[in-house]
């Protein structure tokens, strides 16, 4: 029978262990090197060390129970060769076991071999705790009988086969090896301490009990600052169901946050963990903890997980894993994510180095505009040069593809390998190319270089980052790791239903039912173990030194439940506690506000503006913030990857097509008119034929291929409405004329010049009116008056008031067609002196009989014409003024861009005042 030691002092449990040793190992009661030390947490034998080192004892052997048991050897299965030969015994499996064990749908490639061989691995750890085996199993009552037992009779059949596969492979099963300890321990274990292990497994107290019987000693350190009585905890040291499942636990209202969400709860707990020089963090739910360091590193500080960080996040693990997925992909959105990593671009041509910005340009360029999927497809749809392609940008697509094409042969451990060629490779290199040469050599998998990327990237998930913590840094501690801490202050997070107590439902094979007659934990104990941790923590420290917390609702937005725990209360404060946990919290789904007084400034002097473009005063005019940071600073997004055109490359398809169809056909002014609707239909078709394999290649993606489909309806209806044109006698003279803002005639609006491209111009060829047109292809059929013309609400700027004959009060929000129409007037004086010229948009919406030619017949009205002018030079004077304030509210249908920019509220909130100042025009 062990013996028990209850540890009742005021001091941090790490020193009363410590203490216990030291005595045992000074008066010769315990010898160090006959010791073993068992803890529950690698930080509680890490806090342990601190303690004895400080005190001058020396540290006795010491581990986790079930990795005591495991004995140092070489040919230990590794959780993956434990998955593969799992895996590999399915394969192998008859139909019958098969048939058993997945009624449903049964693996059918190695990766989802791997998953069940994952499950298998899972199950078998978990009976070794009571020291079982899938194959020795004696099945309980509730397993008996009926698909249960046949189902646990092939499982035990793929046991066998299993160890039969890692014995062929040389390799031996970490669970028979454990099981053969506690048969024989080692002779060498005199004295085996337990110090504060509340869960300990079964298996272990079976192995203490035999070598208690062969004459070892075994005492069990039983933390107990509530003071319960010794019949509280069974002889192991763990708490007793019956009692600490109905204990009442004091938490007082004022040590409890109820937060709304996760992002609250984390901006709470920091905030109280920095005000006090020592506190701790603990993290009882996992979810929590991506919020928490985001937390940590807005306040200016490094966030350490004690059992390391996990090596999946690291740009190396990224670089592998995504070139195998990539590989067999060729997927261009995964090849966008590989680009994001400069050790990749590194990686791609050593001796002359691609640029990651030139890449990240090339590789946007593909997803956003050429809408390739595929490496195959984006090759495709980057041929050669030639006249009509845009050779900067060509250039940097072919250069980026072929070298991506050129490593296809790379595995991807070469990859990793050329990317830091350096002798000192960072630890995570390292790591990751340690586990590739591991599994490289295992024979657990085909001699080959292509380790299969399901194999390695469960190998990867399994490893963590061990490095010392940073002085600065704030240490996101788990659950079990609580008592062990010495920190005056506790600050408890995520005391959620499921992780305190820890839920044990869902298991596939051992529902909780079951797992009591095997001896296994079970909901119950959890509870019970749970209810004592968190009763001994606020026992240790006054109610003033612990806060705890939860969040109504987790990282994804599902509603989270109270911990039981938090109604063990006396019966009269039981309804207080009931309405604190359940009465709806304000919502913290607003836009977040950093928690500092910074604020964003601009540089210290804005570029002149010089010239400006007719669609750049729509842009002013909705809001000059926006205008100066797109058109003065050049502050723009990317276009985003997508599988379909987004609605300026679609236009911009069309746009080019038309172009194209009025450069050939201008030359013919005599036969023009003579063109009827299905000429003119044939040949914009082979036109958006032409344009569309430059564009996307031969095999364009399928959403593609549906919106080219949709192009060539609008270019019928275009061709219907341009055959009524040629009818009417409208002749095109010029085509996406380009007005030059460096020619020597320029022309100004006020102090700027004018720049910017037409894209139709027509000549009635009777009277010599002149007519210019836009091409537009919205959704559905708009006039350019309401284009041009906004509700007086949306005004701010005094010169785009109008008042219109009809007498109504509207505001200028669109100048184009007006510029347009003094262009024209620029282009060709006389003859917009014997005729008003004319202005349209040539619209082709998605509904085809919507296809027409829209006058902006408005603008011919009295005084309207010079309004708009007198608008734009308004808008030129506050630009050449500097004058870029104050932000209009977005009017889009999507988020505002902006928005990140603007986190502490409205701009004045976030915007330097300098900044401000000189947005106004006050340092012009």
């Amino acid at each position: 029978m062990p013996t028990r030691h209850f540890l009742k002092n005021p001091e941090p449990l790490s020193q009363q262990v410590a203490g216990y040793l030291g005595e045992a190992f000074g008066s010769g009661r315990l010898a160090v090197k006959e010791t073993l030390l068992i803890t529950p947490t690698g930080g509680a034998t890490r806090s342990i060390a601190r303690a004895l080192k400080a005190n001058g004892t020396a540290m006795p052997s010491a581990s986790q129970a079930m990795q005591a048991l495991l004995p140092e050897r070489e040919d230990i299965a590794s959780a993956v060769e434990q998955s593969l030969a799992w895996a590999e015994a399915l394969h192998e499996a008859p139909d019958e076991i098969r048939h058993a064990l997945f009624w449903k749908r049964q693996p059918e490639n190695l990766a989802e071999r791997l998953k069940a061989g994952r499950n298998f691995t899972k199950l078998s750890n978990l009976l070794a705790e009571a020291g079982l085996s899938p194959s020795t199993l004696e099945l309980p009552p509730q397993l008996e009988g009926g698909f249960e037992e046949g189902r646990w009779s092939a499982i035990a059949s793929l046991h066998q086969a299993y160890l039969e596969t890692l014995r062929s492979w040389k390799l031996a099963d970490p669970n028979q090896l454990r099981l053969e300890s506690v048969a024989s321990p080692n002779p060498r274990i005199r004295h085996v301490v337990i110090a504060g292990v509340p869960d300990l497994p079964s298996v272990f107290a079976g192995f203490s009990e035999k070598l208690e019987a062969d004459g070892a000693t075994i005492d069990v350190l039983i933390w107990n600052p509530a003071d319960a009585s010794e019949t509280s905890f069974d002889n192991w040291g763990r708490p007793e169901p019956e009692l600490w499942n109905h204990r009442e636990i004091p938490i007082r209202d004022d040590q409890l946050h109820v937060a709304a969400s996760v992002r609250d709860e984390a901006q709470v707990a920091i905030a109280q963990l920095l005000e006090s020089p020592s506190a701790a963090l603990v993290s009882a739910d996992t979810k929590l903890h991506s919020a928490l360091a985001g937390e940590i590193l807005t306040r200016g500080h490094q966030p350490y997980l004690p059992e390391g960080d996990p090596l999946v996040r690291t740009e190396a693990a990224k670089l592998v894993l995504g070139w195998d997925e990539f590989r067999i992909s060729k997927d261009l959105r995964q090849l966008r994510r590989l680009i994001e990593l400069p050790a990749f671009c590194r990686a791609l041509d050593t001796k002359n180095p691609i640029s990651q910005t030139d890449a990240l340009t090339a590789i946007d360029h593909l997803l956003g505009e050429t809408i390739a999927g595929t490496l195959e497809a984006a090759w495709a749809a980057s041929p050669e040069q030639t006249e009509t392609s845009k050779s900067k940008m060509r250039g940097k697509v072919r250069r980026l593809l072929g070298a991506v094409r050129s490593k296809q042969s790379s595995p991807a451990l070469a990859l990793l390998e050329e990317a830091f060629p350096e002798e000192e490779k960072p630890e995570s290199v390292q790591r990751v190319i340690e586990l590739g040469q591991r599994l490289e050599g295992s024979p657990a998998l085909p001699k080959s270089k292509n380790i299969p990327t399901q194999v390695f990237t469960q190998a990867i998930l399994a490893e963590q980052l061990q490095s010392p913590s940073p002085g600065d840094a704030i240490t996101l501690n788990g659950w079990l790791e609580a008592p062990w801490l010495s920190d005056e202050r506790l600050i408890l997070c995520g005391i959620v239903e499921g992780q305190i107590p820890q839920s044990l439902d869902g298991d596939p094979f051992l529902p909780d039912s079951v797992r009591s007659a095997l001896g296994l934990s079970h909901n119950d104990m959890r509870l019970a173990r749970d209810a004592y941790l968190l009763g001994s923590l606020l026992a240790s420290r006054s109610p003033e030194q612990i806060k705890l917390s939860f969040s109504k609702y987790d990282n994804e937005g599902d509603p989270n439940r109270a911990s039981r725990l938090l109604l063990r209360t006396a019966k009269a404060e039981l309804p207080n506690r009931v309405r604190s946990i359940t009465t709806p919290e304000a919502t913290s789904r607003s836009r977040p506000r950093r928690q500092t007084s910074w604020k964003w400034q601009l540089p210290a002097e804005l570029p002149k503006v010089v010239k400006i473009s007719p669609t750049q005063f729509e842009r002013y005019l909705a809001c000059p913030f926006r205008f100066c940071l797109n058109n003065v600073l050049g502050l723009d997004s990317g276009p985003e990857a997508s599988h379909e055109m987004n609605a300026a490359v679609f236009g911009n398809l069309i746009h080019k097509t038309l172009e194209n169809f009025a450069r050939e056909i201008t030359p013919l002014e005599e036969q023009m008119l003579k063109l009827d609707e299905q000429e003119i239909r044939q040949q914009a078709q082979q036109l958006l034929e032409r344009e569309a394999l430059e564009l996307f290649g031969p095999e364009p993606a399928p959403a593609v291929r549906v919106q080219l489909a949709n192009a060539s309806a609008r270019l019928s209806a275009f061709a219907r409405v341009q055959a009524e044109c040629f009818n009417e006698g409208w002749i095109i003279i010029a085509a996406e004329r380009k007005l030059d803002a460096d020619a020597s005639d320029a022309l100004k609006v006020g102090s700027l010049k004018l720049s910017g491209v037409i894209d139709r111009v027509d000549r009635h060829a009777e009277s010599g009116a002149l007519r210019v047109m836009d091409y537009k292809t919205f959704s559905k059929a708009r006039s350019p008056s309401e284009k041009h013309l906004g509700p007086l609400s949306h005004n701010w700027l005094p010169e785009a008031q109008i008042e219109l004959p009809s007498g109504k009060t509207r505001n200028w929000t669109n100048l184009q067609l007006p510029l347009y129409r003094k262009i024209l007037e620029h282009w060709y004086p006389e003859a917009t002196k014997t005729h008003r010229p004319e202005t349209a948009y040539f619209v082709l919406p998605s509904d085809p009989n919507e296809s027409g030619v829209y006058a902006f017949d408005e603008l011919n009205e009295d005084g309207i014409y010079d309004s708009a002018i007198n608008c734009a030079e308004a808008v030129v004077r506050e630009v050449s003024k500097g004058v870029f304030w104050p932000p209009q509210p977005f009017r889009g249908s999507w988020d505002d861009p902006l928005a990140p920019l603007l986190v502490n509220g409205g701009p004045e909130d976030s915007i330097h005042p300098d900044s401000i100042e000189m947005l106004k025009g006050g340092l012009a």
